[in-house]
């Protein structure tokens, strides 16, 4: 048996004899090695056209290597030339001028803001609910209150300002929304005031 090359599984790497055509263990065929030997190709063969013309070739790719290369350097210096001029011209010129003055500019001057017109009121009266008091007047109780209702015309007029005031406040005191409260007995006036007109009612506090 010891004349018998062996050979190893490329697959499990048991041994087995030569002869055999697959491993017995894990049955992977032998890959047999090829002994053809490659021949040589026209251009290695000195003398030959092929050859000729292959060292052709490289001559003139040995001398477009050479002129990319030197473009290359060249390159390269001028962007260095360049680059030094420009910083020298920004320190000759790192000053800057500046411009004479000749007028100090008038700012131009400023509108004065237009006053908000005030509204025109045609009539104003005073209501106790739905009963008009102006001119006439009311009687309430003491510790009573008594809400009073401003009216202006034209009614289509918004954000209108007006005002209460009473005549004795030790009888009758209105507040900003029109209660009047009633404190002793007696007689009082009661002011309503909107845009410079003037109307006014009567309250009568009894005991």
């Amino acid at each position: 048996m010891g004349l018998i090359p062996q050979v190893t599984c490329r697959r499990c790497k048991h041994k087995y004899s030569a002869l055999r055509q697959r491993c017995p263990k894990c049955n992977t065929r032998i890959v047999r090695q090829s002994s053809r030997v490659p021949g040589t190709t026209p251009d290695t063969v000195k003398g030959t056209a092929a050859n000729a013309k292959v060292a052709e070739n490289r001559k003139w790719l040995l001398i477009f290597g050479a002129i990319l290369i030197a473009a290359v350097i060249i390159a390269f210096i001028v962007m260095i030339t360049v680059s030094v001029n420009n910083a020298d011209s920004n320190t000759n010129n790192s000053t800057p001028d500046i411009p004479e003055m000749t007028a100090v500019p008038t700012p131009a001057p400023t509108s004065a803001p237009t006053p908000a017109e005030t509204p025109e009121i045609t009539q104003l009266q005073i209501y106790y609910y739905s009963d008009d008091k102006t001119g006439s007047g009311f009687t309430a109780t003491v510790g009573s209150k008594t809400p009073l209702i401003p009216r202006w015309y034209p009614q289509n007029l918004l954000d209108v300002e007006y005002s209460w005031s009473s005549s004795d406040e030790s009888v009758a005191t209105i507040g900003d929304d029109g209660v009047v409260q009633a404190v002793s007995t007696g007689t009082a006036t009661i002011t309503l005031t909107c845009y410079g007109m003037s109307v006014q009612t009567t309250v009568y506090v009894r005991g």
